[in-house]
């Protein structure tokens, strides 16, 4: 059957429907304006039997459908019926078939894989080997220091054993092996320092003293400011609102709150404080020094003996350290004390900056951590053992 369709000034759309026993004319341009190029010379049957024949001679291999039809032989305007048995027909299209890399050879013997490489992977594997093996980044070894700041971790049988010196000139003097139950606490409890330095942070801050006062504190009387209408102004109410000047303060500080009430375990306090010891002498920032009775007050000498031999600077930038002694008034002694420490040393060193002298009694977690190095007596270390050896 054949019927065209649409209006004639318009291009016809030519159906062709049912079956097909003769050769019929279709031509590419079905324009109404062309008349003499209607028809064309088309055989269909002859397309169905040459698309049966190459379909039957197609190898057996990938292929893609692809209509009888070239881009530049199919009618714009012609359309088929999708029913029809006479609809064209596809044709089996070889594709090219990727070809699949050769499996991994693996040698049962040595275990080796065998695994070609590419051009690509071949070349680069050879960049990287002349990255590696490239020696202008030696030239700049010299222009950076490479070396870690963090010492190694002193093993705990040797950092155990300390040694002495002298408190006057920083010379040797000797060596002692340390209280292991309260200089090699081992893991370090971090959490209980943690704690104890909250704690100890907040028996300083103590008591809460800012202080506002609210609506019902303020003074001011509760009379209303002017009438609810008619002035053109917003309404207001009493005379001191949080938004007014000389009102209250919406959800100010109160002196209630007391942070120093706050309470820690004494064996926390004991296992934090000994963990904070531990900490030092593993870093090896522990110093030990026989005695800081100073023949002199003055500030010069004792900060040169600190930064000559313990690297300990006066200025700003240097080193911060504790130093703690245990030194109380004897009628024996020579040098009186101040604070439970020889009052040279305490004069000595008030005047440099990042040092601090204090008793052993009054030492604690956060004074520890807050400076870099801790310069212990003998005397001082002989109390400390004795507190807090459990």
């Amino acid at each position: 059957m054949l019927r065209l369709a649409g209006p004639l000034k318009r291009k016809a759309t030519l159906h062709i429907a049912g079956r097909c026993s003769g050769n019929i004319l279709i031509s590419k341009d079905v324009s109404p304006t062309s008349k003499d190029n209607w028809f064309s010379m088309l055989s269909l049957r002859s397309f169905y039997h040459s698309t049966n024949a190459s379909a039957a001679a197609a190898p057996a291999a990938a292929v893609r459908p692809q209509t009888i039809f070239d881009n530049d032989e199919i009618p714009p305007n012609l359309t088929f019926d999708k029913k029809s048995s006479f609809a064209p027909k596809t044709k089996p299209v070889v594709v090219d078939v990727p070809q699949v890399s050769k499996p991994v050879e693996i040698d049962e013997d040595e275990q080796q894989i065998d695994e070609p490489q590419t051009a690509s992977a071949a070349r680069e594997t050879e960049e990287l080997e002349d990255y590696l093996d490239d020696d202008d980044d030696d030239d700049l070894e010299g222009d950076f220091d490479f070396s870690s700041s963090v010492r190694p971790v002193i093993p705990l049988p040797d950092r155990l054993h300390q040694s002495i010196y002298h408190g006057s000139d920083g010379s040797k003097s000797g060596t002692i092996w340390l209280n292991e139950s309260v200089f090699g606490i081992d893991p370090i409890r971090i959490d209980l320092i943690k704690q104890s330095v909250d704690y100890i942070r907040n028996k300083i801050r103590g008591r809460r003293k800012a202080k506002t006062k609210t609506i019902s504190e303020v003074s001011g009387s509760g009379r209303k400011v002017r009438q609810q209408k008619g002035s053109g102004k917003a309404r207001a109410g009493h005379s001191r609102p949080a938004h007014w000047r000389g009102g209250a303060k919406a959800h100010g500080p109160k002196n209630t709150v007391d942070y120093g009430d706050v309470k820690m375990n004494k064996k926390c306090k004991s296992l934090a404080m000994r963990s904070t010891l531990s900490q030092k002498v593993k870093e090896g920032n522990f110093i030990l020094v026989d005695h800081l009775q100073l023949p002199s007050h003055k500030t010069k000498h004792f900060a040169k003996m600190l930064e000559e031999n313990f690297g300990i600077g006066k200025h700003d930038g240097g080193t911060s350290a504790l130093i703690v002694d245990h030194h109380l008034d004897d009628a024996k002694s020579v040098a009186a004390s101040y604070r439970g420490v020889p009052v040279n040393l305490w004069v000595a060193s008030s005047n440099i900056f990042k040092i601090k002298v204090a008793n052993q009694r009054y030492v604690n977690v956060y004074d520890i951590l807050k400076r870099e190095k801790l310069i212990v007596t003998l005397s001082a270390l002989k109390e400390i053992e004795n507190r807090w050896n459990d």
